[in-house]
């Protein structure tokens, strides 16, 4: 009986799924705008304790990206400046500069597509340089519900081998995964589970951020 249950749910899981994929065609880029904005809940998730609540504020588009403002969202303070491509890819992290952008996306997105790249990342302060072999794939369409509502959402899984260029640093290997939950909603992430493993295989950063509240100009 109980394996029965299982199996119900299990089908009536994955009906769900295919019938939230067919309402979607195939997602295009996000066009942000001046204003547009996010405010996200980072989570330590490591040590189980939330974090600041940050704003991103989309303060310029032109020839070079999608220029952001990162701010406090309780006192409006400064935090970093970064650069977006126009899919909304990183490009400046304010501590780190890829080159090209790191490919969280590969637009238009749909379940199945995978992508594979390479990008340089630089960190102009401690004068370290690493290379990214980075892949991504759309696992499928999912509602998710976070504090800022429920979306459709397409899941994103991200993984990127990285190196240091250095000779002799092996502490500057490892492995990053990014599960990101894109709404179209949103031209956003409504989520983001971050995972960083050592050279060793050794986890040591989990972190994760949601969405409270977005304003689309």
């Amino acid at each position: 009986m109980a394996t029965r249950h299982i199996l119900a749910a299990l089908g009536l899981t994955l009906a769900a799924q295919f019938a939230l994929a067919d309402e979607h065609g195939p997602v295009a880029a996000p066009a942000p705008a001046v204003g547009d904005s996010w405010t996200y809940q980072y989570t330590d998730v490591w040590k189980g304790a939330k974090g600041n609540l940050n704003r991103m504020e989309v303060t310029g588009v032109d020839a070079a990206g999608v220029h952001v403002d990162i701010k406090r969202a309780a006192s409006g303070a400064l935090l970093t400046k970064q650069l977006f491509s126009p899919e909304m890819n990183p490009i400046d992290r304010g501590a780190m500069h890829f080159a090209p952008a790191f490919s969280r996306y590969a637009f238009p997105l749909e379940p199945g597509k995978e992508w594979t790249t390479d990008a340089t990342g630089d960190n102009p302060k401690s004068g370290k340089h690493w290379r990214y072999r980075i892949k991504g794939k759309v696992l499928n369409w999912e509602k998710i519900k976070v504090a800022a509502g429920e979306f459709d959402a397409l899941k994103v899984e991200v993984e990127a081998l990285y190196h240091g260029e250095e000779p002799n640093s092996p502490g500057g290997s490892g492995q990053l995964t990014e599960t990101v939950w894109f709404a179209p909603a949103v031209n956003n992430f409504v989520k983001l589970d971050y995972r960083d493993t050592d050279w060793n295989g050794r986890i040591f950063n989990r972190d994760s951020w949601e969405l409270t509240t977005f304003v689309r100009k």
